[in-house]
Parts: structure tokens; sequence; C-alpha cells
């Protein structure tokens, strides 16, 4: 029964490694930056393609690329983006990366949420919210 118990703990332990944890982030943030590029420049259906299938089905096409106008019309480009917040969940054969950024615009400041989903292509983007006054105001 020791040994089960021993077994089962280390396998806990390995599911839950920080180093897995650290690339996760490393490559969502990377994600991100990737995101702003692509928004920045206007290629709304670039992202929405290179999305995860749970994004896609949340909005079509027509929808996302109108929100994603809307946000760069009231707040301009995405200028430096800093990390609030972080965290990598692992389950039901997923991992799910969610960042809280705080990101500089040309007209104001926001907040992001941005979730990705571990994927062999690399992060994919599955959830993205937006806070911000300017987003309101202008």
């Amino acid at each position: 029964m020791y040994r089960i118990l021993l077994a089962l703990s280390c396998l806990c332990l390995a599911a839950c490694n920080p180093a897995n944890a650290t690339a996760e982030l490393v490559a969502s943030e990377k994600a991100v930056a990737a995101f702003h590029a692509s928004a920045n420049a206007g290629k709304f259906d670039d992202i929405y393609f290179g999305s995860a299938d749970e994004m896609q089905n949340s909005a079509d096409i027509v929808e996302f690329e109108e929100f994603l106008a809307v946000v760069q019309r009231k707040l301009g480009k995405a200028g430096k983006s800093t990390q609030q917040g972080w965290r990598v969940n692992y389950g039901n054969g997923a991992t799910l990366t969610v960042l809280n950024m705080r990101t500089k615009y040309a007209k104001g400041d926001a907040i992001e949420t941005f979730t990705f989903k571990s994927s062999s292509k690399g992060p994919m983007l599955v959830g993205y919210n937006i806070q911000s006054q300017a987003l309101i105001m202008n």
C-alpha cells in the first residue's frame, strides 16, 4: 500500500512540474506579443484562424473582426504590455494558461486577460477579455 501511495505522489508531482508551468508561461507571453503585433497590423483573421476551436465557436469571423476593429479604433495600437498575474491549470488532458496583462494603447490603458490552450502548434487562444475606460469613453 505504501508503494502505491508513493508512486501516486511521484506521479502527481511530475504532472505539476514547475518547469512545465514556466515553459507554458514563456510560450504564452510570446503568443500575447504575436496577438498584439497581428492586431496592430490589422491581421484580425490571422488571430481568429490561429485560435483554438473554443474561441472560433464563441464568435464567427465577422463578429471577431468587428470586435477587434472597435478596440483598435477606440484605443489605437497596442504598445508595451506588462504581466500582472498568471496561472497554469492542468486538467482533463488539457493545459490552460491564463495571463493578465496591463497594456498601454495609443489612446489609453487596458487590462487584458488571455487564455491559451497548449497544443502541438504552441499556445492557442481560447479566450480574450479586455477592460478599459477608453473603450467606454472614446
